[in-house]
């Protein structure tokens, strides 16, 4: 059996294919390369269901979607402002720090491509331009941090998978609070991250929770011995861009906020509790602060009301 020794002298078991294991265990959300036709249009289709699930959500809430001002912090490819200012709201403004819809970035042909069947389960037709330009959606490069928006300027603020990549995440939450009105509704989720993936595809490595047993210097230590320094940089990179935080911690940050929070749900995944089953040594293992809830969690979905 093969093991990494960390720096205490307590050693991990390293278990070949346990990465191919968890990146085929679910597809991708984002379009690759190799996707075919049938795999867009699944995707989306799912887009398309899960923002139709979200604005019921908005409205069992008591919000009103019809002339709503809409916010969408970290709002990834755009796709998902363009169904939501289908539903005759007043206005729906995406930012993020790249908008692989409107910018000539790497991923911006998958995107379009994307946008394209999208628009055909809508019977949205025309030039995406056009569209766009008919539309109340505007897309814009900006900092969650540092919000170019008036004061009570929205009344829902939307923010998916983006809260763990937002380095200063407690004056985002500030700018979230200054930015929708009082009363107004803000719906978070993201994955925490000391879930199996919650450090991402490119964080995973044939040591199970490995992001949670080893400290970042463990963790290239390891990389580096089995991949090689460069992917050990790269490797480490993408993990220092993601907030290392427990559910308690994050609690802790949202209640810190004027908030009122009207749904708290953890959502725990069989698959991990199946791989703790298989390696139940990690619990010993853990980083201080972690529990054994942060490893089996995979979102978080949390609805708040601006008090």
């Amino acid at each position: 059996m093969q093991v990494f020794t960390r720096d205490d002298g307590r050693t991990l078991q390293v278990v070949e294919g346990y990465r191919e294991r968890l990146l085929s265990q679910r597809s991708s959300y984002s379009p690759r390369p190799d996707w075919s036709d049938q795999q867009y249009a699944t995707a989306a289709r799912k887009k398309l269901k899960r923002t139709r699930r979200l604005l019921g959500e908005f409205a069992r809430w008591g919000g009103r979607i019809e002339g709503a001002r809409v916010l969408d912090v970290g709002c990834g490819d755009g796709i998902n402002c363009l169904l939501v200012a289908l539903w005759h709201v007043k206005s729906v403004v995406g930012i993020d720090m790249e908008l692989p819809l409107v910018e000539a970035v790497e991923r911006r042909d998958r995107v379009r491509r994307l946008t394209d069947h999208v628009c055909t389960e809508t019977q949205l037709t025309g030039d995406l331009n056009e569209i766009l330009e008919r539309l109340p959606v505007r897309l814009l490069k900006m900092d969650a941090s540092a919000m170019a928006f008036d004061d009570d300027s929205h009344d829902l603020l939307i923010s998916r998978s983006a809260i763990e990549h937002i380095v200063a995440v407690e004056r985002a939450f500030d700018e979230m609070a200054r930015v929708v009105r009082p009363g107004g509704l803000i719906y978070l989720s993201t994955d925490p991250y000391f879930f199996p993936r919650g450090c991402h595809k490119s964080g995973i490595v044939d040591i199970p929770w490995a992001h949670a047993s080893l400290s970042l210097d463990e963790y290239r230590r390891f990389v580096t011995e089995r991949e090689g320094q460069d992917q050990a940089r790269r490797r480490c990179r993408r993990l220092e861009t993601i907030n290392p935080y427990t559910i308690r911690e994050w609690r802790q940050k949202i209640e810190a906020c004027p908030f009122e929070i009207l749904e708290w749900r953890e959502e725990r995944s069989a698959f991990a509790e199946t791989l703790l089953d298989e390696y139940p040594q990690i619990t010993e293992m853990m980083r201080e602060g972690v529990e054994r809830r942060d490893l089996v969690h995979e979102r978080l979905k949390i609805w708040l009301r601006r008090r």
